[in-house]
């Protein structure tokens, strides 16, 4: 028994043993975890091979390759095991494989373990060239490759053992041979440290790439206006900023997603010809950008603009110009009504601006009218939520034949005006340009002033304004007296 001494304590080569163990089990472990199964880069070991023809000797039974460049190896279960020239199948001596009693998939697997060596096939074991005596042993990895008929994925695998999938044998029924055609190569090849970043990179983009579910409505509905809202189905939509685009023009999300939800409207800008388009919808986050295999059809429904801006002014008389905000508005056979009336388009209208004028007849008598505006073209129509409000026509004032009585006069003189439509409201009277007091309400036919202060003697102007607008007395004058 070797013996060795650390800080006064004796340690026993099966300590070392067991040391040595832990530390290759752990490592091993980190290899499966980080690198994976699998040959290395510009290494082709185990490549699954079928056998000549001739005389029968691809019956049951297929090479094992060590690739182009021999000893061929491969990474399993942390283990690198080597193969030093090409091997059948049958040459291991395990149960020989059956014919198909139907089409039928087979599984062609490496099978890895270590095997400890106590110097009864390891000579050098014995330290015959100095000490004498065994005092150690070893751990050498073995392996064998087996067939799971009937399966596609590597069976259960006993302690110890490690599997890794070489190649899929897809055996027609009744056929005893196997051919180039029928193996399919199942290994991972290629490791290197770049390939496991590449995988990594794979695994980030499938945790964390926003997806759409497949097998379900990628998005509901299918098509539909600007400010529509669109529920997107999916996965990893809590992940990072995810941002959702119809078409390449970023939409507006709505509170209530999860992980698995989106919840979008429609943004504008998508349909500038006036035509129904459809176009992609994507889910995107600083991973990556996922998009759905559908298309969303985007209509060309008019639209208003959200409340509070459809349309300025919101208030007019009839042949007041007002502009209408909104989406589609440029789609054929447009027409505008306020209320019941029909208003007259001015001008070609744009994706997001119409100009009309407000129609007559809104307003019956004096008091105004609150009235909604719908606009109608050939793909549909949509109702404002904004009011408009209808203002009555309020007539210009006129002067009679005879406007003033008397037609001359001291400051301070009383003076009355005679016309029509002066009681419309927003009185003024001016001569020249002093205004002159209005002591009592007019009638619709007369006012009654004075002759203001601060007028030179001579001949003025006198001027009416009202609410329905202004007018003056000229070519007639009052003459002041000094």
């Amino acid at each position: 028994m070797g013996i060795h001494v650390e800080q006064g304590v004796p340690i026993l080569d099966r300590d070392l043993n067991l040391l040595q163990d832990l530390v290759a089990a752990t490592m091993r472990e980190v290899f499966t975890r980080y690198i994976g199964n699998g040959t290395a880069h510009g290494n082709d070991g185990f490549a699954i091979e079928a056998l000549p023809a001739q005389n029968g000797q691809n019956r049951q039974d297929f090479r094992i390759s060590t690739g182009a460049e021999a000893p061929g190896s491969c990474l399993v279960g942390g283990i690198e095991v080597t193969i030093t020239q090409p091997i059948n199948y049958s040459a291991q001596h395990l149960p020989e494989l059956t014919t198909p009693t139907r089409n039928r998939t087979d599984l062609v697997y490496l099978d890895v373990t270590l095997v400890e060596e106590d110097g009864i096939n390891d000579a050098e074991l014995f330290n015959s060239d100095d000490v004498g005596v065994r005092t150690s042993v070893r751990l050498k990895p073995t392996w064998v490759v087996r067939v799971a008929e009937g399966q596609e994925t590597v069976p259960a695998r006993p302690e110890g053992h490690s599997y890794h999938p070489l190649a899929l044998l897809v055996r027609p029924m009744g056929k005893d041979t196997i051919e180039q055609s029928d193996i399919h190569d199942r290994r991972t090849r290629g490791l290197t440290v770049s390939d496991v970043e590449s995988r990594l990179s794979r695994v980030e983009r499938m945790l964390a790439l926003p997806a759409f579910t497949p097998g379900t409505p990628e998005f509901v509905p299918k098509s539909g206006v600007v400010n529509q809202s669109v529920t997107i189905n999916g996965k990893n939509f809590d992940v990072g900023t995810v941002k959702v685009f119809f078409g390449g023009e970023e939409a507006e999300l709505v509170a209530g997603t999860s992980a698995r939800r989106l919840v979008a409207r429609v943004p504008a800008g998508l349909t500038p010809g006036g035509a129904p388009v459809s176009v992609e919808v994507a889910v995107s986050n600083e991973v990556g950008t996922a998009t759905a295999a559908t298309l969303f059809r985007v209509d060309v429904n008019p639209l208003f603009a959200p409340p509070g801006g459809q349309f300025s002014p919101n208030h007019g008389i009839p042949q007041t110009e007002v502009v209408l905000s909104g989406f589609n508005f440029n789609a054929s056979d447009l027409k505008v009504f306020f209320g019941d009336k029909q208003a007259e388009v001015v001008g070609a209208p744009s994706p997001t601006e119409v100009k009309v004028r407000v129609p007559e007849g809104l307003v019956i008598g004096t008091q105004s009218v609150d009235v909604h505006i719908k606009v109608t073209t050939t793909a549909g129509e949509v109702t404002s939520e904004d009011l408009f409000k209808a203002e009555p026509v309020v007539p210009k004032p006129t002067f009679a034949t005879v406007p003033f009585t008397p037609k001359l006069g001291q400051v301070d003189q009383p003076v009355t005006l005679h016309g029509t439509n002066f009681s419309v409201g927003g009185l003024k009277v001016f001569f020249g340009d002093k205004e002159a007091p209005v002591e009592v309400p007019p009638t619709p036919t007369t006012i009654a002033t004075r002759v203001p202060a601060g007028l030179q003697a001579g001949q003025v102007v006198v001027r009416v304004q009202t609410a329905g607008g202004e007018i003056d007395s000229s070519p007639k004058m009052f003459t002041v007296q000094a």
